[in-house]
C-alpha cells in the first residue's frame, strides 16, 4: 500500500467515534498541499478506516447519491447532528488531535478552527469551520 495513504489512514483511524475532520485537516497533518490525495485515499480505503468521519471544510458531506446517504447515516448513528443545510457544527463534533501525539507519530499540527462570517439576509451568522 502507498505510504502516504497509510499515513492518512492512521490519522483517520484516530478520529474518535462521533467526531469528524476535513480532507484539508488530514492533508495538513500529513503535509500535503493538494488535498485531493486525501479524497483519493478515502475512496480506496480498507474496511477498518472510518471514512465517514472525513467531510468537507463547509461541514457537509461531499459525496452524492447512495454513498453520501450512507456516510450521513453512519455519522448520525454516531450521534453527529446535521443542521437544516446538511452541515455539522465543528465546535461540537470537530476533532482536534493531541499535538504531542501528532508530533510523536510524525504528523504536523493542523491549522486551528477558523471563524467564518456568513451573511444571512442582512444578519451575520458565525459558523466555525475547520481548514
Amino acid at each position: 500500500m502507498n505510504d502516504l495513504f497509510e499515513k492518512i489512514y492512521a490519522l483517520a483511524r484516530a478520529i474518535p467515534f462521533g467526531k469528524v475532520t476535513t480532507y484539508g485537516q488530514l492533508g495538513a497533518m500529513v503535509g500535503l498541499s493538494d488535498m485531493r490525495h486525501v479524497g483519493d485515499a478515502m475512496n480506496a480505503c480498507p474496511d477498518d478506516v472510518p471514512w465517514q468521519r472525513v467531510i468537507n471544510a463547509r461541514g457537509a458531506i461531499s459525496l452524492g447519491g447512495a454513498t453520501g446517504s450512507k456516510q450521513r447515516a453512519r455519522l448520525e448513528e454516531e450521534g453527529v447532528v446535521f443542521d437544516e443545510n446538511g452541515r455539522v457544527d465543528f465546535a461540537e463534533v470537530g476533532w482536534i488531535p493531541n499535538g504531542e501525539w501528532l508530533e510523536a507519530n510524525g504528523y504536523k499540527q493542523p491549522p486551528p478552527l477558523v471563524k467564518e462570517i456568513r451573511g444571512n439576509k442582512g444578519n451575520d451568522a458565525a459558523q466555525l469551520s475547520l481548514f
